[in-house]
């Protein structure tokens, strides 16, 4: 734990820390919020379901285009317009679906309010970085934005439940919007955020995407996620089968639980080799723990066993490739390389859920696990096999091809 004392004594990184995890209660919120509401006042579940895809459809689609926007013009000019936007789009959502307003303007509503979602993550972790270039804080600061992720997608459900009970859920959407707002509005605030460097000059040709390995990393995160969907959807079914449906979510909080336990562990002290060698070794490890769950389906003890065990992987793995996104990133594009690494997920998990849905209903939910196994072996080979241009990238040399600019490292 001294690590993490450490880094909240930094006084440039204490108050972004602070109020970025703010803003990651968010992402933990909206979907479940969307869908108590609309709930509420009578859509189906369909409709619910299409409103939810919308708001991420739109996160994932802006979500480039905001991390180049904040490159170029800095990250307060960007996050606070951003945040603005968001809290007066959850605010019509919430005013829409209580006038009973159509399904396919609720959908456009939340594409619009998805595209506003402020970067704050990706904006965060691009700040931790340049204030950390190298070392044991640095490692420690990039597990902290992973750590504080999982939280927010463990408490963001709980507090859009409370509030709908307690009110209305009308209130839920809306609290998520406010929970965005202050943490970017704060987060932008802070001295660390307004000094951040801005790119000068033009923009190198194809952006983040120039670098070949930011393309291995985002590609490799994409088919990660589509393991993330396949579980959103296959746990409760997995529950469900077993006879009792309030067994889910106990289920994910055992997944989430082995995630963020291992997060901790990980940035509390130094590692062994390099970060793509660790990346490699981590995807390997995250695909042979979803091998495991088609195996225990049958037991929900043996089943718990083998969602902590994924969890633990799971961290560890985004945490090394956030932090190796930014050394491959060519600079000036780093906010955006981040933001492209938020959109793979995105899609990834939506492929997931969706893929996931048909397979239980075709083979049941070891046929689904199945496939999300699949999807992360993918994801683990694609990094194996490019591990020479992530070793080139992080070196400092620009790989053949790439021009505009050199690595942040």
């Amino acid at each position: 734990m001294r690590a993490y004392l450490e880094l909240f004594t930094h006084r440039a990184a204490r108050w972004p820390l602070l109020s970025s995890m703010v803003a990651r209660l968010t992402p933990g919120m909206m979907i479940l919020a969307l869908v108590l509401l609309l709930r509420e006042h009578g859509y189906s579940y369909a409709a619910a379901g299409l409103v939810s895809a919308g708001h991420q459809l739109g996160v994932g689609l802006a979500s480039p285009l905001q991390g180049r926007l904040v490159d170029r013009f800095g990250q307060a000019r960007i996050l606070v317009p951003d945040a603005v936007g968001y809290l007066g789009g959850t605010i019509c959502l919430a005013l829409a679906a209580a006038g009973g307003s159509g399904v396919w303007l609720l959908v456009v509503a939340a594409l619009w309010t998805g595209a506003f979602y402020p970067p704050v993550t990706a904006a965060s972790r691009v700040l931790l970085s340049r204030l950390f270039p190298t070392g044991q804080l640095r490692e420690t600061a990039f597990a902290l934005s992973s750590i504080s992720v999982e939280l927010g997608f463990v408490m963001g459900p709980l507090l859009a439940v409370w509030i709908a009970e307690a009110g209305t859920a009308g209130w839920s959407v809306v609290l998520a919007g406010v929970f965005a707002a202050l943490g970017s509005i704060g987060y932008a605030s802070t001295a660390a955020a307004r000094s951040a460097p801005r790119r000068d000059g033009r923009r190198p040709r194809g952006g983040a995407l120039r670098a070949p390995g930011v393309r291995v990393i985002a590609l490799a995160i994409a088919f990660a996620a589509v393991a993330f969907g396949v579980l959103d959807i296959t746990v409760p079914a997995v529950a469900e089968l077993a006879g009792d449906r309030s067994d889910a979510g106990r289920l994910i909080a055992t997944l989430a639980t082995g995630s963020l336990l291992s997060g901790i562990v990980y940035g509390g002290r130094p590692w062994p080799g390099t970060l793509p060698g660790r990346l490699r070794v981590l995807a390997v490890a995250l695909a042979l723990g979803m091998v495991l769950l088609p195996l225990t389906v049958h037991d929900l003890r043996w089943f718990s066993a083998g969602l902590f065990l994924a969890g633990v992987f799971l961290a560890p793995t985004t945490i090394v490739a956030f932090q190796l996104l930014d050394d491959l990133a060519i600079r000036g594009t780093q906010t955006e390389a981040q933001a492209w690494l938020q959109s793979a997920v995105v899609f990834g998990v939506a492929i997931g859920a969706s893929t996931a849905g048909l397979a239980v209903d075709t083979g049941g939910p070891r046929f689904a696990f199945a496939v999300g196994a699949v999807a992360v072996g993918v994801g683990a080979l694609v990094v194996h096999l490019r591990q020479g241009v992530l070793r080139v990238e992080v070196t400092g040399a620009i790989p053949a091809g790439v021009d505009g600019g050199s690595p942040s490292r």
